[in-house]
């Protein structure tokens, strides 16, 4: 694989007893998008914390040609983004959507430095991307789970890295919100030539520009390849352990239960 940014060797995981990964070893090239695929607790979190810096890791890590050692630059770390779950919130903070993108340049301007017009006009623009800038005055915490989770993704373009994680963003969001996050998640991959990487248990919803995907279980890597072979039924029922298959309606993937 050529022109690779992220290349993974044999990194294992442990905490306790347990282990969380299991020799995982994984080569992305520049403006790929792979789904991290899995059950609940087969180590995806786990590896995009290893990328992201969070998670301490046994075995050999290069990111932009550079060996980590888990110590990772302010340089580094402002060209990787992330996406969680769901927008970090205390409902009491008063921050309104707006000003809450605008966290994303923290990093690059520092902490003491405020963000001027352009930054501010750079934020709207991203907002309206988003199809939120009439949210752009709102307290955060009187904002949806889709709307906040469109801010999230304003929030981590705005950083402009070169990477963005994102770890089931769209977990917790209805089908058509869920959707309509997918399919901006697409537009961001187009417009930003991001490498992105995905994590993802729901194998019925996944961004259409995701061409590869790796299936994890238990901890260790058991495919890595084409998406369609990836969540084809045969390697979903070895993965769950239990006949599935799946068929395509609409654009959207079903699964039939045998």
């Amino acid at each position: 694989m050529t022109d690779a940014i992220l290349e993974l060797e044999e990194i294992t995981v442990r905490k306790s007893e347990t282990l969380l990964l299991d020799g995982i070893s994984l080569t992305v090239s520049r403006n790929e998008f792979v789904g991290l695929i899995g059950p609940n607790g087969a180590g995806k979190t786990t590896l995009l914390n290893v990328i992201a810096g969070f998670e301490p890791f046994q075995g050999s890590f290069r990111l932009f040609g550079q060996r980590e050692t888990g110590k990772r630059s302010r340089a580094s770390r402002l060209r990787v983004g992330y996406v969680p779950q769901l927008f970090p919130l205390d409902p009491a903070f008063p921050i309104n959507a707006l000003e809450a993108v605008l966290t994303g340049l923290v990093g690059r301007l520092g902490l003491f430095r405020s963000p001027g017009g352009k930054e501010k006009e750079k934020a709207m623009n991203l907002m309206e991307m988003m199809r939120v800038d009439r949210l752009a005055g709102r307290p955060l915490g009187q904002l949806s789970g889709g709307e906040r989770q469109k801010v999230s993704l304003a929030r981590a373009i705005i950083q402009q890295p070169e990477i963005l994680l994102m770890d089931e963003p769209t977990a917790s969001l209805d089908s058509a919100v869920q959707k309509e996050v997918l399919n901006l998640i697409d537009e961001i991959h187009r417009r930003e030539s991001l490498t992105i990487l995905f994590v993802t248990h729901d194998f019925t919803m996944i961004p259409s520009a995701m061409k590869r995907a790796v299936l994890l279980d238990r901890g260790a890597k058991v495919f890595d390849g084409d998406v369609d072979t990836a969540l084809s039924g045969d390697s979903l029922s070895r993965l769950f352990r239990y006949p599935l298959e799946t068929f395509e309606h609409n654009g959207r993937r079903f699964v039939s239960y045998g």
